[in-house]
């Protein structure tokens, strides 16, 4: 019998593509919920699809990690986190606990490194693992064991997969980003090195980029556009692509507070989902826990937020004076709201 796979699902990778990829939501408070509902629903869809498996959530943690000390310029091209985005974090991190998911968030090193080193650990075990993530980077993890399924779209990536859509295996994914960069995470890699270029120069020593750096000689031979520079270009940035190369790899040796065997999916805490989803305003997730409750012999209730009751005044205009004084603070309004009513005649 097949053993069901372990699933570790980026949580920071799917936070950003939410909030970004789908229709923003508030409550009638004003609170933005759209980059939480998305997550949450991408992790029952993998529920559903993997009902059987081990199923942990990783966060990036706050703060710099190790990657900040070796290149001051990491990552400094990206935005800061937008405030209606920042303030779905904490609510997101507690539905996740409330789901009864195991939450892994470590200081000093990315969500990548540490879904990597519970990867190979378990491969190492040999059980087969599931990465549920939209980072490209994730695809030097893959191997006989591991694979990447990007739930939003359902694509999965194999050894073969990522051959085919990078053009290079899963051991040459960190040399390909070293030699082109990566924009996303500001990792300089060579200067006019392009995808096609990293490929046609891995692919043409055979190796990495040691075995290119041993073998600059050979460059010029290749059938690579401009080759006949490239060799120059290469040494010029000898030391940034070896940097880039150690940006890019991810680690697989961070040390955790949780065992494999640790990694499994406990009981939701119902009363706590029902505060949140209460506060969150997701009405249908409520009746669900409602009902899971009642066939669990379980009673939850959930307070209905409160709407605040506002006066408000009306001024009934009979006169052409009142009329022409309104009309003024009409034209000096920024915006202003006109409801007309017909008796249908």
């Amino acid at each position: 019998m097949t053993q069901a796979p372990l699933v570790l699902v980026d949580g920071s990778s799917y936070l950003y593509r939410a909030f970004h990829a789908l229709p923003p939501l508030t409550t009638s408070k004003g609170l933005p919920t759209g980059a939480v509902k998305g997550v949450l629903n991408m992790l029952k869809s993998l529920r559903r699809q993997y009902p059987d498996s081990p199923l942990a959530v990783v966060f990036d943690a706050k703060g710099g990690t190790f990657r900040d000390a070796l290149y001051t310029d990491y990552k400094a091209n990206r935005p800061s986190m937008p405030d209606d985005l920042r303030v779905q974090v904490d609510l997101l991190h507690a539905c996740v606990k409330g789901m009864g998911y195991p939450f892994l968030c470590v200081e000093g090193v990315e969500a990548d490194d540490v879904i990597g080193t519970l990867a190979r650990s378990s491969a190492a075990a040999d059980r087969p693992v599931v990465i549920s993530t939209g980072d490209k980077d994730m695809a030097q993890l893959v191997d006989g064991h591991i694979t990447l399924v990007k739930t939003m779209t359902g694509s999965v990536l194999d050894v073969v997969g990522v051959k085919e859509k990078f053009g290079v295996g899963p051991e040459h994914i960190i040399d390909y980003l070293a030699l082109m960069g990566d924009k996303v995470d500001n990792i300089p890699g060579v200067p006019g090195v392009g995808e096609k270029t990293a490929v046609g120069l891995l692919v043409g020593v055979g190796g990495g980029i040691k075995e290119l750096y041993d073998n600059l000689d050979k460059v010029a031979t290749l059938p690579i556009r401009g080759a006949k520079t490239l060799a120059a270009k290469l040494e010029e940035h000898r030391e940034m692509a070896f940097l880039s190369y150690e940006l890019a790899t991810i680690k697989i040796d961070v040390p955790l507070d949780i065992e494999l065997d640790q990694l499994h999916c406990g009981e939701p805490d119902r009363d706590t989902l029902m505060e949140l989803y209460a506060e969150l305003e997701f009405k249908s997730w409520i009746e669900d826990l409602q009902r899971d409750a009642k066939r669990a012999g379980q009673e939850l209730a959930v307070e209905e937020p409160t709407v605040e009751a506002k006066e408000t005044a009306y001024e009934v205009i009979l006169e052409q004076a009142q009329f022409d004084a309104w009309l003024k603070k009409l034209q000096a309004a920024p915006l202003f709201a006109l409801v007309t009513q017909s008796n249908g005649t």
